[in-house]
């Protein structure tokens, strides 16, 4: 077996993730690409060959910040992107060259973003999941499952004015300007405007826009793109203004409605921790929480350190950063978050 390591979009890489039921779309050779582009973040793209086959492979981004250190991310700008082997040795051989290569570059640590996680002595994080919800090719299918209280919230959506559409870079900038207000009120620095004009450029059938509008304004909208017969809906925001209107609701909805048409067999509402108010709103729809299996290696004799949201220090940072003007969080949040992918 052969392991290389890929500077160019493959054809027969690309065949081998599309086979994959296990696979997403942050596995293909060009989202590596995307993001070294974008970011300046060196990507390592790892293909493992095996009587001239394609039996393996695990997309690497190697990130080095001043403020963060340095570390590589299987796979950054995603929440998934661990290794996807025919067998355990093809594993086995992708994870001691990721090793090999960390070491070199004097990593930290290296993050793998697994769903089942790797039978190595690693460390793991398991506070986190994705919640996937069964589609039919009818969504009236869908809508009769859904729980009554869930019916009830999308048809006062409707009755309040709330309108819904989607597309693609002509709703970007409401998008973002959306996105942006609700992070900084979250207390979180956002990504760059770049990141996602980057994934509509690079995946364009694949990635979408929904905006829900109340009044002639936005009131809530997510970013979404879907591959291996499931969409994602990766970053969203709602208006807290707008909650007694329920755009949130009418939004998913009618997410849901156009994927099922469409013949997707899967929603992810995205990542959440593990109780929170976003997980239970998620739970409701009748989602199922798929578990994230985060493991990372250190060097010998290294500790990992890791800042969770229950840590004092990263509440204390959150609360300031809510008090920072918006045009100050818009202009210094991508900056910090491109080293936090």
């Amino acid at each position: 077996m052969d392991v290389t390591i890929l500077d160019y979009p493959s054809l027969p890489c690309e065949e081998f993730i599309q086979q994959r039921d296990d696979a997403e779309l942050c596995h293909m050779p060009a989202w590596t690409n995307m993001v070294q582009n974008t970011f300046g973040h060196r990507g390592y793209y790892l293909v493992a060959h095996e009587n001239g086959q394609v039996c393996g492979v695990l997309p690497l981004v190697h990130i080095r910040s001043r403020l963060f250190g340095n570390r590589m991310v299987s796979q950054a700008f995603s929440d998934y992107g661990g290794p996807l082997a025919t067998s355990p040795a093809v594993m086995e051989a992708l994870y001691h060259q990721a090793i090999e290569l960390a070491d070199r570059c004097s990593c930290r640590y290296m993050e793998f973003r697994n769903t089942v996680a790797m039978p190595y002595d690693l460390h793991i994080r398991t506070d986190k999941v994705c919640m996937h919800l069964r589609l039919a090719s009818d969504p009236q299918q869908v809508w009769k499952e859904l729980r009554p209280q869930i019916r009830n919230r999308i048809r006062q959506a409707e009755k309040n004015g709330i309108t819904v559409t989607h597309g693609h870079r002509e709703l970007l900038e409401d998008f973002y300007r959306l996105w942006t207000i609700r992070m900084g009120e979250l207390g979180t620095p956002c990504y760059p405007r770049q990141l996602f004009e980057a994934i509509m450029e690079t995946f364009p059938e694949q990635s979408r826009i929904f905006m829900a509008h109340c009044d002639g304004k936005v009131a809530a909208a997510f970013f979404a793109y879907a591959f291996n017969g499931c969409a994602h809906a990766r970053w969203g925001a709602a208006l807290r203004e707008y909650d007694s209107k329920s755009p949130n609701y009418l939004l998913n909805w009618s997410a849901i409605e156009y994927y099922c048409r469409i013949g997707v067999k899967g929603f992810d509402f995205g990542r959440s921790t593990v109780g929170s108010s976003q997980h239970t709103f998620k739970e409701r729809w009748g989602a199922q929480a798929l578990p994230l299996n985060w493991q990372y290696w250190t060097p010998p004799g290294r500790e990992l350190h890791l800042v969770k949201p229950d840590d004092p220090a990263y509440k204390r940072k959150t609360e300031m950063w809510k008090k920072l003007p918006l045009a100050v969080t818009r202009t210094v949040g991508p900056w910090i978050s491109c080293s936090l992918p």
